[in-house]
């Protein structure tokens, strides 16, 4: 049976790295005037815009002709930016879809969808809700999606975070490179938080800031460890330590700044599913510390 003297190296380690993790997390959140999104790019039925790092695509339905001819008219936005995101469900051409936002990351880095204010623009009734699919490198890891419900009425706003709540919660979604939020009526986005784990641009004139990145994760059998940034100033080794702060493995970086970790201690033994944290140090400045899932 461990001490409490032998407690006491785990326990400081764990709260070293949360330190380190809350010192580099970068929290955007939406919307305001001073966010100014630029236009990527114009389909048949979406449009897609990129503000503070982030691109949002978002279906519109620019088919409908309202049923005064043969032309389409298309709908009228009813939520404009920077008020909020809009989307409509497409009603009209070959294929009818669900109102729909996707969110990711421009330079396709993970981060977590935090919370978020959906406001209805069509009565729900009894029993919607909102869709919620996390994807990481393309994959949905998750047999259905998050649910969050909306029932109501035009008008009516509904607010969800990582608070547990039977109606949705937004706990879960962390460490991926995609969120589709999906509604089978007209909705808009009127409040974002992103959160995104890695340590932030840095200042003109300042160093560039390093960022840690780890591919898969959730990791089930192997991970990338990948560094991004000023490599110059991270120390030469990553180091994977459990939830209880006992290290666990020791990789060396190659030049590039990477590592490939096999999931096991070592000693070779593979790790339990859990919660394991990777640390990298830095000359001169906080270390970078990334959250990998591993599942079994």
């Amino acid at each position: 049976m461990m001490t409490k003297r032998g407690w006491m190296p785990a326990l400081a380690v764990v709260s070293l790295l949360l330190a380190s993790e809350a010192a580099v997390a970068a929290v955007t959140v939406f919307f305001n005037p001073a966010q100014v999104a630029a236009p990527v790019e114009t389909g048949i039925t979406s449009d897609t815009i990129s503000c503070e790092g982030y691109l949002f695509t978002y279906t519109r339905d620019k088919l409908f002709t309202g049923g005064i001819g043969p032309d389409p008219i298309g709908r009228g936005v009813r939520v404009p930016w920077p008020a909020g995101i809009e989307a409509q469900y497409v009603t009209a051409g070959p294929l009818p879809a669900k109102a729909s936002i996707t969110i990711s990351r421009v330079d396709g880095a993970v981060f977590d969808l935090t919370s978020f204010t959906a406001k209805l623009l069509a009565n729900a009734g009894a029993g919607r809700a909102i869709e919620i699919v996390p994807k990481l490198n393309g994959e949905d890891p998750f047999p259905d999606p998050f649910m969050f419900d909306v029932t109501g009425n035009y008008g009516m706003s509904f607010s969800y975070d990582t608070s547990p709540n039977p109606w949705g919660s937004t706990a879960a979604l962390t460490g991926y490179d995609t969120y589709i939020v999906n509604l089978t009526l007209d909705y808009a986005l009127t409040a974002l938080t992103l959160t995104d784990a890695s340590a932030p641009a840095a200042v003109e004139g300042g160093p560039r800031a390093t960022t840690l990145l780890l591919a898969p994760n959730p990791a089930g059998s192997r991970v990338q460890i990948s560094l991004v940034g000023d490599k110059s100033r991270a120390a030469d080794r990553a180091e994977v330590f459990a939830a209880n702060g006992a290290r666990v493995r020791s990789l060396a970086l190659e030049g590039a700044g990477r590592a490939a970790w096999d999931l096991c201690d070592d000693n070779g033994r593979a790790v339990a599913a859990g919660v394991y944290f990777v640390r990298v140090g830095a000359v001169g400045g906080p270390a970078s510390v990334e959250r990998l899932v591993v599942v079994r």
